[in-house]
């Protein structure tokens, strides 16, 4: 059984393998920073944890969702889509801190370093599995571009 690969599967296919990849090792990080800061700041520092890498997943699958969304189109809307997404993760981290630090039952630090923290590791995993895609690339012919 032949199965046809068009540009638009081969994104949605790499979009899928970034998924798998980063889901698990991002909630790792933030069961990890949650842990600690609540040892560190108690109830303060947990809260702030869990706020933070909930914003910073939920960013690293709005990265993701837009390249699925995006597969059909051409490569370079795919590529400013990844980095808009990007971009976008590291605005939400200051627009956070800023609009946040006014409430005094978050933990600034534990919020800001688990966001930073699962950013980072989210971003990792997602450049790991495009590199280790077994997604295939089509290289066309000359006179086929």
């Amino acid at each position: 059984m032949s199965q046809e690969w068009t540009h638009e599967k081969v994104v949605q296919r790499l979009a899928g393998e970034m998924f798998r990849s980063l889901i698990w090792v991002a909630l790792g990080t933030v069961a990890v920073a949650a842990v600690i800061w609540t040892v560190v700041a108690g109830t303060d520092g947990l809260i702030g944890a869990l706020i933070g890498g909930a914003l910073a997943i939920s960013c690293s699958l709005i990265t993701v969702w837009l390249m699925h969304r995006t597969a059909s189109l051409p490569v370079q809307v795919i590529m400013v889509a990844a980095l808009a997404g990007f971009l976008a993760k590291l605005i939400l981290l200051v627009v956070v801190m800023v609009l946040l630090r006014k409430f005094p039952v978050l933990h600034v630090n534990a919020l800001a370093l688990t966001m930073a923290a699962t950013i980072v590791v989210a971003t990792f995993m997602e450049v790991r599995a495009s590199k280790r895609s077994r997604s295939q690339v089509i290289i066309p012919a000359p006179g086929n571009s």
